[in-house]
């Protein structure tokens, strides 16, 4: 829940801002404050606000400031751009405008001061990351390979998934107790955040499992990735209360090449597959094999 104390003084006064509230589409609920004259939308990779969705045209629509007053403006896309449920080619905006951009994507205008902001910006938190290791959640992992499998099955790139999971995790648990469990899975969530780029995606998928969303990478780069993180926590020295654990990872990688998965479902089941594999293999270990091993 959002705690009282963080939020500021409500009977300071604050200036507010103009902003967009994603409601429906990849990122729903995130908060984007609009802090230019000119705001672009549309699937193109130059938009201010990128929406990489099918029923979005490349330079969709734009958001024009002009003093205090904010219109929308259709740029000639193929499926139009509605506030409140009517086709408009130009119109001004006032608070609480709903905007329908192509067919899925919705957004809230609104004015927020910062106090409404922050408050925004936590509710969106809560519900995308996981809380005990900050990373993001399952929920957002999902959306998020829905909308990258997409563009990468559309322009014909390489997109790779990983998942693993924590070797004899309840025997952690069971041996040194769940908060013994809960520092290796933060400090484990720590150290392979750190290792990833700035553009992967890194979620906990469930219990003592992970996921990992390779954008642009083929399937030997992946192996090299999965077999670097399988070493970093195999070095890693996890130490607890007075006791000195030994954590291993078991992974499953996966990648679409050449639309080879239909699905991004068929995706996650091949990278399950293999993460299975490795565990009866005989655990800390990468399957499929790299093909240098």
């Amino acid at each position: 829940m959002v705690r009282i104390d963080e939020i500021q003084d409500p009977n300071a006064e604050h200036h507010k801002s103009a902003y967009l509230i994603i409601l429906k589409g990849p990122k729903a609920g995130k908060n984007l404050k609009i802090e230019k004259e000119e705001l672009t939308l549309g699937r193109s990779m130059d938009a201010d606000v990128l929406l990489d969705n099918e029923g979005v045209s490349r330079r969709h629509a734009r958001i024009l400031k002009e003093g205090d007053t904010y219109w929308l403006e259709d740029l000639g896309s193929t499926n139009g751009v509605f506030v409140n449920g009517e086709k408009l080619d130009r119109t001004k905006l006032f608070d609480g405008d709903r905007i329908q951009i192509g067919t899925n994507v919705l957004f809230k205008f609104t004015f927020q001061d910062e106090l409404e902001e922050q408050y925004q910006r936590q509710l969106y938190e809560q519900a995308t990351k996981d809380a005990l290791t900050g990373i993001h959640n399952k929920k957002y992992f999902v959306d998020h390979l829905k909308k990258e499998f997409a563009y990468a099955f559309r322009h014909h790139e390489p997109l790779s998934l990983i998942l693993f999971d924590i070797d004899f995790f309840k025997k952690v648990n069971d041996t040194y107790g769940h908060l013994a469990g809960d520092y290796v899975l933060k400090e484990l969530a720590g150290t392979v955040k750190e290792a990833l780029r700035q553009e992967d995606l890194f979620a906990r998928y469930g219990g003592e499992e992970f996921a990992v969303v390779l954008k642009n990478t083929d399937k030997n780069h992946a192996l090299l990735i999965a077999e670097r993180l399988r070493a970093m926590i195999e070095s890693q020295s996890f130490h607890f209360d007075g006791n000195d654990m030994d954590v291993t990872i078991s992974l499953g990688a996966s990648t679409l090449f050449e639309r080879n998965f239909a699905t991004p479902v068929l995706l996650v089941q091949e990278a399950d597959n293999f993460l299975y594999e490795a565990k009866t293999g005989g655990r800390n270990r990468v399957m499929p094999r790299h093909h240098n091993n």
